[in-house]
């Protein structure tokens, strides 16, 4: 062979040779059983991604007038052949490195784009271009995700959990060997319902999530194939099966409650937490307790703008709380009720001077720093949640606390006792009364018998007898 090894493979993967293209062979096509009379087809091969592509010739020989071993491994024919065998392997030969030639070229202007539909379309002397052109999938998704954070389309949390769901997609691939041109990636043109189907049951099987959260891993994953069949870089009608993938979330009316994910305490589960914060010895753990009780109080006060709370966002003459809230990006007025303010009191002669109410960040932290906030607010959130959760446990929670509990705390207390949904939405800092409705309407049984309940005069005057 006329290149060296160098051209043809690089090291990795443990040091262990990987080709940068594939090289041809041929072979004598024969059947399980051999006539030694007979001629058969002689056929060029070619391997790539444990796929076989295959192209007849124009020659046949017999099985003793073949020499698979000879001309590096690639066949040819002996001598025992006849006159034309000199003339017939200079063609072959001369074919092979023609297209072995083509595909090296096409790898140096396509690096790692080679598939068995471009050496079929050499074969067939038809070279075809990718219609993905060779862009990997993830790298895709990633760059969607990047252009409408860039834009707005989306927030900094959807941003980085988009980030993450395609880490764990990459995962997937590498663990269940689906990856194409590398053990963790594949091509965009590559994606295909059966690999999400796959997906989907390795999420359930292996990682344990659940239908919401693997729909939550699908979102970008959907969003980017869609682009990619605008783009026409994926097939419309593979997209459109795409598209169906996401979980229908079965309805069921007997485990409606039990299917919300938002957990939500009791009044008298509250109370037995005030208990237990009231005799709290961890001095820490009664301050996780009290920026709780704070936020449940404070309307359900998100556990970021718990967080970036600031000592200017507090007017206590009017009892409220004035702030742009970190998710929505809009000025929110939240009336605080005295235990509130209470809470806040008893911070105030701690962190007199401070910047911050509670001290979850640092004094330094730029709230215009996306980056800064997004770690913040998450090495806060798991701070206290580690905390909660054992509070939880010694009160005997039929789940784990959590900070964003309080929120759902509030909005079940308040819809039970009365206030409408539109209220209720406003105090939540909701967009609409649609998300409101979306998340708590259907769980709260106790609200609809209210509503109810002031009927009931006119409706006894109207009983059957």
């Amino acid at each position: 062979e006329s290149r060296g090894l160098g051209d043809v493979y690089k090291r990795q993967y443990m040091g262990r040779p990987k080709r940068l293209y594939p090289l041809g062979k041929y072979r004598l096509r024969t059947p399980k059983e051999v006539d030694k009379e007979k001629a058969y087809p002689v056929e060029l091969e070619y391997t790539w991604n444990r796929q076989i592509i295959r192209k007849t010739t124009n020659v046949f020989a017999k099985v003793a007038d073949w020499n698979q071993n000879s001309n590096q491994g690639r066949g040819e024919l002996r001598a025992s052949y006849g006159g034309e065998y000199k003339r017939l392997n200079q063609l072959l030969l001369s074919r092979v490195e023609r297209i072995d030639s083509q595909l090296a070229e096409y790898n140096e202007k396509h690096p790692n784009q080679i598939t068995a539909d471009v050496v079929s379309g050499f074969l067939a002397d038809k070279p075809l271009a990718r219609r993905d052109q060779g862009k990997d999938f993830v790298q895709f998704t990633l760059e969607r995700l990047s252009s409408d954070y860039s834009r707005n389309r989306i927030g900094r949390s959807r941003y980085e959990n988009g980030k993450s769901c395609m880490n764990i997609f990459q995962t997937f691939l590498r663990a269940t060997k689906q990856g194409t041109y590398k053990p963790d990636a594949i091509y965009v043109g590559e994606m295909t319902p059966e690999l999400l189907d796959s997906y989907i049951e390795w999420r359930r099987e292996i990682k344990q999530n659940s239908d919401a959260t693997i729909n939550h891993a699908l979102t970008p994953i959907l969003k980017a194939c869609a682009y990619a069949s605008e783009m026409s870089m994926m097939d419309p009608a593979v997209n459109a099966r795409i598209q169906d993938m996401r979980i229908v979330t079965k309805v069921s009316l007997s485990e409606g409650e039990a299917e919300f994910d938002g957990k939500s305490l009791t009044k008298e589960q509250m109370t037995a937490l005030l208990e237990y914060y009231r005799n709290c010895v961890e001095p820490r753990r009664k301050e996780f307790l009290e920026m709780f009780f704070f936020a449940f109080h404070a309307c359900g006060l998100r556990v970021v703008d718990v967080m970036t709370l600031q000592w200017k966002h507090i007017d206590f003459a009017r009892r409220e709380l004035r702030k742009i809230m970190i998710k929505t990006n809009k000025r929110h007025v939240i009336p605080l009720t005295e235990p509130a303010l209470h809470i806040l009191r008893q911070w105030q002669e701690k962190r007199e001077g401070c910047r911050y109410v509670f001290n979850l960040v640092k004094e330094s932290l730029d709230l215009d720093d996306a980056e800064a906030l997004y770690k913040a607010r998450n090495n806060a959130t798991k701070c206290i949640n580690q905390s909660l959760v054992v509070a939880g446990e010694q009160i005997g929670l039929p789940f784990s606390l959590s900070m964003h509990a309080a929120r759902h705390s509030f909005a079940v207390f308040a819809l039970n006792k009365g206030l409408s949904m539109s209220v209720v939405s406003r105090l939540l800092g909701h967009g609409s009364t649609d998300v409101t409705e979306k998340v708590y309407a259907r769980f709260l049984p106790e609200t609809l018998s209210a509503e109810v309940a002031r009927l009931r005069e006119d409706f006894n005057s109207l009983e059957i007898i």
